[in-house]
């Protein structure tokens, strides 16, 4: 039920993904407000004409494009058939310092997390043993030891059965997560012996699905959420040096990619450690040559409209659709501008969302994109460069900006955006009235 108060805007527009659960409450179908591509439906035909395969899948698109929706789509339409584990590595790790071997602890979690839930899975204990080999290990003792405490002796002369290695990989997971001195350890130790993690990974993988049938499903697929959200020179490390050892996991994997690293001279080179790569594009509210796109306008306005009641706008106004036009497309923006200006109208003791109340939204959410673009010191590029180059993709009529790392950082930012069609890309509506107030833009 959409929310019939202002005090209860808040709560149904806060800036997380829809779930499992809130799925059929909320989802809008918005792939006619793309551009009329649906990229998923590619993605699960790729999956499901291949149950038994192990494709791995990117999927890159800015923040507020719906990828975490759409996956979830995805996964409500295949679950059916397959066994789907989906994680946000915001969520599980530390983003800021995550390392792509933690990937694997947290898919052993997940698997072993699985497998203790599904009573019809029974593991070969010929398996069991060689987790157990692996634990003994001097450099799993010295991790135990120094950032777990668990007491793996007695676990182990017990039976160390799955309840206790879903325990193990959950507390290995969580001092990763936890301890800034990790990492160099998990280099250290873990590392020059990463294919031991991955084959025992793999082992486990091939267990999981020779018991498929008992629980009816034909396949596994494992998708990784938010890596998307990693700064670009970890996205880079992890998704380029590392793509060796991502593309060993004997299923499908779905990771999320940073849009801007497909513009990265990189890309092209390690594109084949993949199988494919999707772009989900922003909901189009303006059309290539600047005209309004009435198609995204109305998704943008029925994604609104399942989470409150129009009648919470202003009477006969143009309120929302001049929301859905400035936020480009982009939901994170259309749901702060609302949420903002919800609280203004409360602030003022209205009931009803006016105009005064979303130019307020508006203002304050173009101080932040300003205060986005700033000097990086690291790169060598200075305000004007990026103001420069924003102004010069406003005005490209053929909206297909050359690749830069000035690019790369607006991309990045979200200063600039992607839309579907003719794949082309266009500056925020928000940033094209900075530039004006500039005198960079007409």
């Amino acid at each position: 039920m959409p929310a019939k108060d202002l005090n209860e805007v808040f709560n149904y527009f806060q800036i997380k993904p829809i779930t499992l659960e809130t799925f059929e409450t909320f989802y809008v179908n918005a792939d006619k407000g793309r551009g009329g591509n649906p990229i998923f439906n590619t993605l699960k035909r790729r999956i499901v004409n291949n149950p038994e395969g192990c494709l791995k899948l990117l999927v890159s698109g800015h923040k507020g494009s719906g990828k975490s929706t759409e996956l979830i789509r995805l996964q409500k339409d295949i679950e059916k058939d397959f066994v789907v584990l989906n994680f946000s590595v915001f969520e599980e790790l530390d983003i800021f310092n995550i390392n792509y071997m933690e990937l694997f602890i947290v898919t052993m979690e997940k698997l072993f997390n699985y497998v203790q839930g599904e009573e019809k899975i029974n593991i070969d204990k010929k398996y069991l043993e060689d987790i157990q080999n692996w634990m003994k290990s001097g450099e799993i003792r010295e991790i135990n030891r120094n950032y777990m405490g668990l007491d793996l002796d007695t676990e182990m002369q017990a039976g160390a059965d799955i309840p206790f290695l879903a325990k193990f990989f959950a507390k290995f997971k969580a001092s990763a997560k936890s301890s800034s001195s990790m990492e160099k350890t998990l280099i250290n130790s873990i590392e020059p012996k990463l294919s031991e993690l991955i084959s025992l990974c793999n082992k486990f993988i091939a267990e999981i699905r020779l018991n498929l049938p008992k629980v009816n499903k034909k396949g596994l697929v494992i998708i990784i959420e938010d890596m998307d959200k990693i700064d670009l020179l970890r996205g880079e490390k992890i998704f380029y040096d590392h793509s060796a050892q991502l593309k060993q996991l004997n299923c499908h994997c779905i990771f999320t990619f940073p849009i801007a690293l497909l513009y990265n001279i990189k890309f092209k080179s390690v594109i084949s450690n993949y199988n494919w790569d999707f772009v989900l594009p922003m909901i189009k509210v303006f059309e290539k040559s600047g005209s309004p796109c009435r198609q995204g306008i109305d998704t943008m306005k029925k994604i609104v409209e399942q989470r409150m009641e129009p009648a919470l706008f202003e009477e006969n106004s143009t309120v929302l659709e001049d929301m859905a036009k400035k936020s480009g497309g982009c939901l994170w923006d259309l749901f702060r501008m609302i949420i903002s200006a919800a609280d203004n109208a409360l602030d003022y003791e209205r009931r009803v969302i006016m105009r005064d109340d979303y130019i307020s939204a508006y203002y304050s959410l173009k101080s932040e994109y300003e205060r986005t673009i700033a000097e990086n010191k690291e790169k060598g590029i200075k305000v004007d460069d990026y103001f420069n180059e924003l102004a010069s993709c406003a005005a490209d009529e053929s909206k297909k900006p050359r690749s830069s790392d000035i690019m790369l950082d607006l991309m990045n930012n979200q200063t600039v955006l992607n839309y579907n069609g003719e794949n082309w890309h266009d500056v925020h509506p928000i940033v094209k009235d900075i530039l004006k107030e500039r005198g960079l833009l007409n």
